[in-house]
């Protein structure tokens, strides 16, 4: 699925380099005239998502804080006359197959979670939808690391529902075409795959534009966005991606146990959702109702990132000085990651050693990518020290003998 350009030097930090929009449009249309012959009808792109603060809060209802990368998923594709699926990958993940075919008519919910089944589930969602179908050729490639945190399977749903748009002639296109289009592609994992996920990534990638932040209010169906300028790059600041390469071998389980854990503290609180506790000033002192332990911690870290979410919204957007709001900003990814490793137990031991390396090394704060048990670390670094911060985690992961991270800035 994805076939990332990595940095040269052997002794020194690898970089992931995004590929230009012609450089992944050259690659999907070369894999497309190789696997299946002939031209493709279009070539679409999706990219990558990276939550600034606020993670495991889409499915309570809650607030985040996200914006899309430059790393993305590139699609060719071209319509057929038949009901025939057939789509390849450039560059699969390990163990999952090159190629895949199917019919349209044989979609099956439940069916399997490689990569071949999040991009033909969009095409099931989009028949439940009652668009008009027909067979496909897709051809699949990106520079996007897999499982560092950065929406990667809503990087490769998203880009095959604008495949499907492109070819289809489905006209969403505009706000509510990328809404239902994000809603297809969410229903497409938490749907067909049957991965409890919620809906922050596809309305990321879908409905975010470049150098832009947008605030994501799950309260509703579909989520509402405030937009913000992603001021970071104005000020000498960037994001940096520390990708650790590893993830808990049970990690969708645990996810799925902590989803579950959520509903089970708002019904013991006899509440609809969390959310309404971090809009009451007491919010985090009714906590102590929840006669289980772990529900309660869950809840605390839900809770009290809502309101970490809103923080980092305010000094984002806010007219004191910006050194002052940046800083606050990186306290509050900070204070996430505390609470995303002691009450969500969502950190790893190569998670933690990444953003406690990284802050000592000068970043203003740093984080868990994503959903966590493993896979990637963001630090909020000033541009000229991000090779330094990058330096810095590279030898510490090498001094304790662990396989060396790599890196990407957005």
């Amino acid at each position: 699925m994805t076939g990332v350009t990595v940095s040269p030097q052997d002794d020194a930090p690898r970089w992931l380099i995004p590929w230009t929009l012609d450089e992944g449009s050259d690659r999907a249309r070369a894999l497309f005239e190789e696997a299946f012959g002939g031209e493709p009808e279009a070539i679409v792109s999706a990219p990558g998502r990276i939550t600034v603060i606020g993670d495991h809060t889409d499915y309570t209802e809650g607030l985040s804080l996200a914006a899309p990368v430059a790393h993305r998923t590139f699609v060719a594709v071209r319509r057929r006359e038949d009901e025939a699926l057939r789509m390849v990958s450039g560059n699969p993940p390990p163990g999952e197959p090159e190629r895949w075919e199917g019919a349209i008519s044989a979609l099956v919910p439940g069916t399997g979670i490689d990569w071949p089944y999040y991009a033909s589930g969009v095409v099931w969602a989009l028949t439940e939808r009652g668009y008009s179908v027909t067979g496909l050729d897709l051809a699949i490639v990106g520079c996007l690391p897999l499982e560092a945190g950065l929406g990667a399977s809503a990087s490769l749903t998203a880009g095959v529902g604008l495949a499907c748009n492109a070819v289809w002639g489905l006209a969403l296109d505009g706000e509510a075409g990328a809404i239902e289009l994000a809603e297809a592609a969410w229903d497409a994992e938490s749907a067909y795959v049957g991965f409890p996920c919620g809906r922050l990534d596809t309305h990321t990638v879908l409905r975010c534009a470049e150098d832009e932040a947008v605030m994501v209010d799950f309260a509703t169906v579909p989520p509402s966005l405030t937009r913000y300028p992603l001021y970071f790059h104005d000020y000498g600041l960037r994001l940096l991606v520390v990708d650790t390469g590893a993830r808990r071998d049970d990690w969708m389980d645990a996810y799925a146990r902590r989803s579950r854990d959520a509903r089970l503290a708002a019904q013991a609180l006899g509440v609809d959702s969390l959310r309404l506790l971090a809009d009451e000033p007491d919010g985090v002192r009714r906590l102590a109702g929840i006669e289980d332990p772990t529900a309660r911690r869950r809840a605390r870290h839900i809770v009290t990132e809502d309101r970490r979410v809103a923080d980092a919204v305010a000094a984002l957007g806010g007219l004191g000085p910006a050194h002052d709001r940046f800083t606050e900003i990186g306290a509050l990814m900070l204070d996430s990651h505390g609470s995303l490793r002691a009450d969500y137990d969502a950190s790893t031991p190569a998670l933690d050693l990444a953003v406690d390396t990284a802050f000592a090394a000068g970043a203003l704060g740093a984080r868990l990518a994503g959903a966590g048990f493993g896979g990637g670390a963001i630090a909020l670094v000033r541009a000229t020290q991000a090779e330094h911060i990058a330096d810095q985690v590279d030898a510490m992961f090498v001094a304790r003998g662990l396989p060396r991270p790599t890196f990407l800035l957005v």
